[in-house]
């Protein structure tokens, strides 16, 4: 075996550096758990072992988290940078105004109308500008979903020459007489 296999290193000499630089890294540990657990079980679950909640761990966690930097910045000379935290924190803001209208759009795109043909491959919300037609068996649908298919009367079910009727989804009526099928 060389050297070169391994990272040649030794531990922080001075006691209480290393005493303050290992619990703030325990501590850390400890919340890295509980938000695994916060994720994998959900915020407001207990742990099924203790029975205490995750959300009062976390909390707990985060405060001795706190703590143990607190106590590490002050024996090592703080040396944080506010600005970094600022731009940070600023960041996380911004991240989370994202996830909240990703979120807005899913539930606005769950709540729309799907062509039935379309949401076959993709999903694809009829807006009220869309030109559409109704089909026998699947009803409303993008009237370019349904070209080539064979038109017949709505009455008869016999098939008829021409092509379907189409209308603007937003005016709510579909044609009468003739329907894709």
């Amino acid at each position: 075996m060389s050297t070169a296999d391994i990272t040649l290193w030794k531990p922080e000499p001075a006691v209480l550096i290393h005493q303050a630089l290992g619990k703030a890294g325990e501590e850390a540990s400890e919340l890295a758990a509980i938000l695994f657990r916060c994720t994998i079980q959900g915020l407001d679950s207990s742990d099924p072992g203790t029975g205490k909640w995750n959300r009062k761990a976390l909390f707990d966690e985060i405060a001795d988290v706190l703590a143990a930097t607190q106590w590490l910045r002050e024996v090592i000379n703080d040396e944080l940078d506010q600005s970094r935290i600022a731009r940070k924190l600023a960041g996380f803001r911004l991240w989370q105004r994202m996830l909240e209208e990703d979120a807005r759009q899913a539930k606005a795109d769950e709540d729309a109308y799907q062509c039935p043909i379309c949401t076959v491959a993709i999903t694809v919300a009829i807006t009220d500008d869309d030109n559409c037609a109704t089909d026998i068996e699947m009803g409303t649908c993008h009237a370019a979903c349904l070209e080539g298919s064979p038109v017949v009367d709505l009455e008869t079910g016999e098939p008829i020459e021409g092509k379907a009727g189409t209308f603007r989804y937003g005016d709510d009526t579909a044609p009468e007489g003739s329907a894709n099928v």
